[in-house]
């Protein structure tokens, strides 16, 4: 009988102790929220988006969530936080210090600035660039970071792969000559060979971006951690998850963590109008005039149309949208 009661009482501590342990690990959205949110204030960043991040991936589906909209917010909040806390810091010194940096000397041309204004960073392996400027070369492997109100034009240097524009508060790593890790900002890519093919990747989004002929599209890194894709020149595949979406100018489409959404039109012009990537450099972009063909073949073909920008991505069936009022 001691020996039937002292099994009982093992058995009914270990389920008891394994239902409180599910019931602690459940946590609820407005848990991480207030992590997050904590975190962020004592300047974990890193740690407040992957609870924020956590918080948005439980409520994604429930767009009248009462909390939905102050993750968002205080996600994008972090996000800016961040982008600050990168550009605050000091500059290193020399590869002597216990930093161990390499001189810039010995920085390979991986890389070549052909425009920038305001100010942009770069960081990593070798000694800081506090001030990228035109003709300055920047290393496979860097992080560069763009600050508000500055610029950056580059170009893969080796094999022209392709350049990018961004603009205001973007800040990007150089994983490869044909691969980069977007942690925010807007972008814009192009390449004037044929064949052409690079990667592009967000926090959940894996991204591949391909085209038998010269091409040119626009990038922005979602506050869901997926991107949003508009098409300005030329005809090119998106490839992700073993999916495959193919972009014509002027369709817009989001990529999700799993999937792409349905494709919209956006009008071109409106972007020309409005595009802070098209407009903020001393020099245009090199298609611009290829841009503004395609844009009054498009006003020509579409006789019903609202001038609008798409903003961020809110799920994967709903979107922000600004419509311009007539003139």
């Amino acid at each position: 009988m001691i020996s039937f009661l002292k099994k009982f009482f093992f058995v009914s501590c270990y389920l008891l102790g394994f239902s409180f342990l599910c019931f602690a690990s459940q946590e609820s959205v407005e848990d991480l929220y207030k992590r997050g949110v904590d975190l962020s204030e004592k300047r974990e960043y890193d740690g407040a988006l992957w609870e924020l991040n956590k918080a948005m991936g439980m409520v994604k589906r429930n767009y009248n969530h009462p909390l939905r909209e102050k993750i968002e917010e205080a996600i994008r909040v972090t996000k800016a936080k961040t982008v600050v806390a990168r550009y605050a810091s000091r500059r290193r010194v020399s590869q002597n210090s216990e930093d161990g940096l390499s001189p810039i000397e010995d920085e390979p041309n991986d890389f070549l600035v052909h425009q920038a204004f305001g100010k942009s960073l770069a960081r990593k392996i070798w000694e800081d660039r506090d001030s990228l400027q035109s003709n300055d070369k920047i290393g496979i492997g860097r992080t560069v970071t763009v600050l508000p109100d500055g610029g950056i034009e580059l170009e893969e240097n080796q094999n022209r792969n392709f350049s990018l524009r961004c603009v205001e508060a973007a800040s990007f790593n150089l994983i490869s000559d044909s691969k980069l890790a977007l942690h925010s900002g807007a972008y814009c890519f192009y390449t004037l060979r044929s064949q052409g093919q690079f990667a592009v990747s967000s926090t959940f989004v894996d991204l591949q971006i391909q085209s038998d002929k010269p091409f040119a599209l626009m990038v922005g890194v979602t506050t869901n951690g997926g991107m949003k894709v508009i098409g300005l020149l030329g005809r090119f595949t998106l490839i992700m998850n073993e999916k495959e979406e193919e972009v014509l100018p002027g369709e817009l489409v989001f990529c999700m963590p799993k999937d792409f959404s349905r494709k919209m039109d956006v009008e071109l012009n409106t972007l020309l109008l409005t595009s802070k990537l098209l407009n903020s450099f001393d020099k245009p972009v090199v298609f611009h005039k290829k841009l503004n063909q395609q844009a009054l073949l498009q006003a020509l073909r579409t006789k019903n149309r609202y001038r609008t920008t798409v903003g961020d991505v809110r799920g994967n069936q709903n979107f922000e949208m600004t419509v311009f009022p007539e003139e």
